[in-house]
């Protein structure tokens, strides 16, 4: 237990949630979940937007943020530069005194998950096993106002497991702090690790090519209820069938199908906590034609049968 004092001090926890509609918010809809211990700060945020939104954004002090975007794209502006992260990227920032905007792009609910740690937290974590690590924390010495890895990765699995079960833990008091500890740790390793292993391995791909593999991301978040081939896909976004399974499996860190899957066991989760729908009506809804194939797959991906996560 001595290696989780340091990291969080404050014994208690701290939870706020909010929604706030459009008539409040004058724009789009929007709902969050914080949990605050000591010096690092969770975040659940939502929104749905009707069109584009660019929101001023002012931040103070400094911090060290965890970022996965869950769901659609948002793009965030300061000091000249421009970021956009898709859905299923995560990466690490630094973050000083900035201020900028926020895109909200329209579509379907957007989502993200982050986490924020103080920087004396993020440097305790800091170990010269990691040479990620390491070089991030070099160059924070020298950063003025924002630092990130120069590129985003994939959230895995085995990332989207943890997020999941840190939102959904029915501990309460000190076993709710302690599981979520844990969980922080292991999120903070799968992340740092996967940084450290990174090798770019898309040098081959021109940027026609890179551009033609988004497309056909996009054209499965759009279209995962339909059967798809890697010939029609293929045909679909204009590159060939070779390419396109081995430039979205470096690109992206899923395969074609693996995604596939992905992004339908995602809407089902959406479906059956946030509309209340029956496990039949779901797998129906995310392209199934036999409700016990989608319940194997779910369990697969969540570890949790369909029927539990509603109960």
């Amino acid at each position: 237990m001595n290696i989780i004092q340091p990291l969080y001090p404050a014994p208690q926890i701290e939870e706020t949630s909010r929604l706030y509609t459009r008539e409040q918010t004058a724009g789009p809809e929007i709902s969050y979940r914080e949990i605050s211990m000591g010096n690092t700060r969770m975040l659940w945020y939502s929104y749905m937007a009707d069109k584009e939104y660019h929101m001023p954004m002012q931040l103070q002090g400094e911090r060290v943020e965890m970022h996965f975007k869950l769901r659609g794209r948002s793009g965030v502006s300061y000091e000249g530069e421009h970021f956009v992260m898709h859905s299923n990227e995560q990466s690490l920032f630094y973050q000083h005194d900035l201020e900028g905007e926020y895109t909200l792009f329209p579509g379907e609910k957007s989502s993200f998950f982050e986490v924020e740690f103080s920087r004396p937290v993020f440097e305790s974590l800091v170990t010269e096993d990691c040479p990620f690590l390491q070089q991030f924390s070099q160059q924070l010495q020298t950063a003025r106002h924002h630092l990130w890895p120069g590129h985003t990765m994939s959230i895995t699995p085995q990332m989207h497991m943890i997020i999941t079960e840190m939102g959904n833990t029915t501990y309460t008091g000190q076993m709710k702090r302690l599981f979520l500890e844990a969980k922080l740790i292991e999120l903070f390793l799968l992340q740092a690790s996967g940084f450290d292993q990174y090798t770019p391995q898309t040098a081959d791909l021109r940027p026609a090519d890179i551009e033609r593999l988004h497309a056909a991301r996009h054209y499965l978040e759009q279209h995962f209820m339909d059967d798809c081939s890697i010939i029609s896909l293929a045909s679909q976004v204009g590159i060939n069938q070779k390419k396109l399974k081995q430039g979205f499996k470096a690109l992206f860190g899923y395969t074609v199908f693996g995604y596939l899957s992905h992004i339908r066991m995602e809407k089902a989760r959406q479906l059956l906590l946030d509309e209340k729908k029956t496990v039949g009506e779901v797998s129906e809804l995310v392209g199934y034609q036999h409700p016990q194939h989608f319940a194997a797959a779910f369990k697969k991906k969540y570890n949790i049968l369909p029927g539990s996560l509603k109960n």
